[in-house]
């Protein structure tokens, strides 16, 4: 049934919603012409104060000068601006606002400004120091130079000078002198002048062995 008759309740629906819209654009009217109504009456009473100050002060003054003194207040005309206007009562509402003007011409363009001064020096900021950078990688070994040609052979040199004598060899006690020792001719060693030599025919086993009382002396 609402299916069937879902027209009839939207455009009742649009209907109680224009009505409200309408009833709170009344509303809000209402309370404008109110507030309005308030400004018009408190202007009202503030320009029936200020007609009945002024009066007061004019009547102040004749008397004033009637009694050959000089007031101390000025004359309200001529220390208000307009003081006809403002005690004007009931005080004119200002109307609507009026349609908005025409734009007009682009003026003139200004002069350049002056320089400023320059600005103090900023601090100094902080030092960014980067991160060490990577080794590089070994460059590669260069090849073996080519062995270069054999110089030509020098001449011969001439004999140096003869040396000084050494000191003597190791004197043999009494009864022993230099001898090669067996089996040894290069060698020299003190041995009994006795013993025999190396040429010896037929020596004993014994002799082949090392005197074992050679080094000991008389």
């Amino acid at each position: 049934m609402f299916y069937r008759r879902r027209y009839l309740l939207w455009l009742v629906a649009a209907l109680l919603f224009l009505g409200g819209a309408i009833a709170i654009a009344f509303l809000k009217i209402g309370q404008a012409e109110d507030h309005a109504d308030q400004l018009a009456a408190e202007a009202d009473r503030r320009g029936g104060a200020v007609s009945t100050l002024a009066a007061d002060v004019r009547t102040l003054r004749s008397q004033i000068q009637a009694e050959g003194g000089t007031p101390a207040a000025p004359d309200p005309a001529a220390a208000v601006d307009d003081l006809p206007d403002r005690l004007e009562v009931p005080v004119p509402i200002p109307g609507a606002t009026g349609p908005r003007g025409p734009k007009g011409e682009a003026g003139a363009p200004g002069e350049d400004g002056s320089d400023g001064e320059p600005g103090a020096a900023g601090q100094p900021g902080p030092a960014v120091t980067g991160a060490p950078g990577k080794d590089g990688a070994d460059g590669v070994n260069g090849a073996d130079g080519a062995p270069g040609e054999r110089g030509e052979k020098g001449e011969k040199g001439d004999p140096g000078e003869r040396g000084s004598a050494g000191p003597p060899g190791p004197d043999c006690p009494v009864g022993y002198s230099l001898q090669p020792p067996p089996g040894d001719p290069d060698g020299l060693m003190c041995r009994r002048s006795s013993a025999p030599g190396p040429a010896d025919p037929d020596p004993s086993p014994s002799s082949l062995a090392l005197d074992p009382t050679r080094r000991q002396y008389p």
